[in-house]
């Protein structure tokens, strides 16, 4: 029964897909969806309230295409920073070309919105991939690079920008592999200039703290800051046994992938909370953890 609810919400949101990717969402009905689908409009709303709660699900599904695929490759141990980086993008580039006419769609009609209009769980995956740039930055070349996170997430985000459009504008002879490259050979080259000359960054410090900001009232810390801080504290710790300690490590690692993509997912992160909270000895970093990560769960719609 479960898999049958499944199989049906997958082929709204691919059916849906492919009516926006035509004629935009703004101009497709739920009842031309339901058509398609040979269903009826009631049966329809059955599955989906409304039709923002099905965008909503159409960008969930999207972002999970790419994010599966990104989470394996960061989870690859064989490889090293920079070669999980380079298969990342072109993984990303990819995927944002096999779903061209979707996004295509996507990015005119939101081109045309305030931007007040767009929603805010949309705009706050911006913060999370900042997240996860800023800490493949540090594991890339060191902590004496973060003061150039800012300007070389401009540089970065610009490129990419670039690629998409020549993917999606016309038949490039440039490979997505030599894309994907190209951008990590610029960014060696970037980055080894600002840690040779020392500019100031354009971006500044200020900028940057109110970029980590989760909420406009509330300079809580990043969570990824404070999973790094447990991940030391059990690697010093002499008290706690090594299987345990193996254990909490790995929950943590799980837990950190999560974060360093949009839209988590709730179970594994609520799962790995769980075995946390079974070694007392860190009951205050896991209960301040807790209260970091809720804010994403809760803007986390489950596609199930």
């Amino acid at each position: 029964m479960a898999e049958r609810s499944v199989d049906k919400k997958e082929q709204i949101i691919k059916t849906a897909m492919q009516l926006f990717a035509v004629k935009g969402s703004s101009s497709t009905s739920m009842q031309e969806i339901a058509e398609l689908c040979g269903m009826s409009k009631g049966s329809l709303y059955l599955v989906f309230k409304s039709k923002e709660e099905l965008k909503r699900s159409i960008y969930i599904y999207c972002f999970r295409m790419i994010r599966d695929p990104l989470l394996r490759e960061e989870q690859e141990s064989r490889r090293t920073p920079q070669e999980k980086l380079r298969n990342q993008i072109e993984i990303l580039l990819h995927h944002v070309y096999e779903l061209r006419e979707f996004l295509q769609r996507q990015i005119q009609e939101l081109s045309g919105r305030e931007q007040t209009e767009i929603p805010e769980w949309l705009r706050n995956s911006n913060l999370t991939l900042f997240n996860w740039f800023q800490a493949k930055l540090e594991s890339l070349y060191g902590k004496e690079i973060l003061p150039y996170t800012g300007d070389l997430c401009l540089i970065a985000h610009g490129t990419i920008s670039s690629y998409v459009r020549v993917m999606f504008y016309q038949e490039s002879p440039i490979s997505i592999a030599r894309m994907a490259d190209h951008l990590v050979d610029l960014l060696d080259i970037i980055v080894s200039g600002l840690l040779t000359r020392h500019p100031d960054p354009l971006i500044s410090s200020a900028i940057l703290s109110s970029w980590m900001e989760v909420h406009e009232d509330n300079k809580r810390r990043n969570p990824l800051q404070l999973i790094k801080e447990i991940k030391d504290l059990l690697s010093a710790s002499t008290a706690m046994q090594p299987q345990p300690k193996e254990d909490m490590l790995e929950s943590l690692t799980i837990l950190e992938g999560e974060m360093l993509v949009p839209h988590p997912r709730r179970a594994i992160m609520q799962g790995m909370l769980s075995n946390l909270r079974t070694f007392p000895e860190l009951a205050k970093e896991v209960e301040e953890l807790q209260k970091l990560i809720t804010p994403y769960m809760h803007n986390l719609c489950a596609f199930h």
